[in-house]
């Protein structure tokens, strides 16, 4: 968005970009304000589960449904071992992303169109690019085609100078090895066209661009909810699914309230 965007604001509320991790922690201390707390591995070995506990370091591996009530089988660390741990619930909203653990467990298969494309993430740092941009070219997302190189830059933080960089991946003629640090560096200097002196490469990722829709998003007599990219992938990537869950989720939650109303009166 440009500078001139905010000259007329016709609305209570602005367009953001806003990185998921940052967002995450926002959610979890307004979690802790509502009186939620967070739970490590270590503390919650043995024992129930207590109300408004958020598990961390806990992974779904397995869901059983039933008439009256869902099973999740967790994974966690404990003392240096892989433990296991059974949670029961009425109601279960799987919200882990493409790869969902819980859709899987279910056999729930994906629609669509599968490999669109093969991408590399570069999430780097460089505040050098971040203040060019900010008094050359302030912008989000910029898509750069030129003889060198050919790639997406998102800016996340242009004051931070935080980007992740996108970049199209051709296996089997290339492999994912051949974009080291200093690989991507120069890739990062083709786009830019400037030779940048603080370019921090943090992490180097592939992932697969699909367009694909879970057959269902209910299981298990409705006690079990897809939702977010669990239950749909959008391309391009632009955080799509968690803009869609948002509104699902709402409407979802507003259900599941009526139900746990009904479920406590019986």
């Amino acid at each position: 968005m440009q500078p001139q965007d905010f000259d007329q604001i016709a609305s209570p509320v602005s367009v953001a970009h806003f990185s998921q991790y940052k967002l995450s922690r926002l959610l979890l201390k307004h979690l802790e304000k509502l009186g939620f707390h967070m739970v490590n591995s270590e503390k919650r070995e043995h024992g129930s589960i207590g109300e408004r506990e958020i598990l961390m370091g806990h992974e779904c591996i397995a869901v059983n449904g039933a008439e009256r009530g869902v099973t999740v089988t967790a994974s966690f660390l404990s003392k240096g071992k892989y433990m296991t741990r059974d949670i029961q619930c009425h109601f279960l909203v799987g919200t882990d992303g493409a790869g969902s653990s819980v859709r899987k467990s279910l056999g729930i298969n994906m629609r669509g169109e599968k490999d669109l494309q093969k991408l590399v993430s570069v999430h780097f740092l460089s505040q050098e690019l971040g203040q060019y941009l900010i008094k050359e070219r302030p912008g989000m997302l910029f898509f750069i085609f030129n003889r060198e190189a050919i790639g997406v830059l998102v800016a996340h933080d242009l004051k931070q100078g935080e980007f992740v960089l996108q970049v199209p991946f051709y296996p089997p003629q290339q492999k994912l090895e051949d974009f080291s640090s200093e690989m991507c560096k120069r890739l990062i200097f083709k786009l830019a066209g400037l030779e940048l002196a603080d370019v921090n490469v943090m992490d180097i990722k592939p992932w697969v661009m699909h367009a694909e829709v879970a057959e269902k998003f209910l299981s298990c007599n409705n006690r079990i909810i897809l939702a977010g990219d669990a239950a749909h992938r959008f391309p391009p990537a632009g955080g799509f699914g968690t803009q869609s869950v948002c509104a699902f989720i709402m409407f979802s939650l507003c259900q599941l309230k009526t139900c746990n109303y009904y479920l406590s009166k019986n």
